[in-house]
């Protein structure tokens, strides 16, 4: 059975090679959803009996590992010439992530899908994909293949 659930962040980025305006530092309020896919849960004594995973409980992954990190936070290509820039915002205090590719919402999806299948596999459950919105009307999914 497939269980999704969403969550919102505010992230800012920029795509250096972008051909557009992505070029340019700019931030989304992007959407974020996982899908699980496994069986139901049968130990009827058990509190999320019947369900896949509590989806307070994947809520909570999905809030320490995606929300936490990247949540108001600016993430960048670890190659992005303005690097410098940034990582001396990053010695004042504020959020920098470095990614291996430029943050696009197609690596943030397989990036995030990575984090959390970790996770979610030290329960025993399966995901099935992540969808990145980086506006309401751009999606990039990932399923692991």
């Amino acid at each position: 059975m497939l269980v999704t659930k969403q969550i919102e962040i505010d992230m800012g980025h920029r795509v250096p090679n972008h051909k557009s305006k992505c070029r340019s530092p700019h931030g989304h309020r992007y959407k974020i959803e996982v899908g699980v896919d496994d069986k139901l849960i049968s130990d009827n004594k058990a509190s999320d009996y019947a369900m896949v995973i509590d989806f307070g409980d994947l809520k909570e992954i999905m809030m320490q590992e995606i929300d936490a990190v990247y949540d108001h936070s600016y993430t960048l290509w670890e190659k992005d010439e303005d690097k410098a820039l940034w990582m001396a915002w990053k010695d004042r205090g504020y959020k920098v992530n470095l990614t291996q590719e430029p943050p696009t919402a197609e690596f943030l999806a397989v990036l995030w899908y990575h984090i959390l299948k970790e996770k979610l596999e030290e329960r025993k459950i399966k995901i099935a994909h992540v969808t990145v919105w980086e506006t309401p009307t751009s999606t990039a999914t990932y399923t692991g293949v």
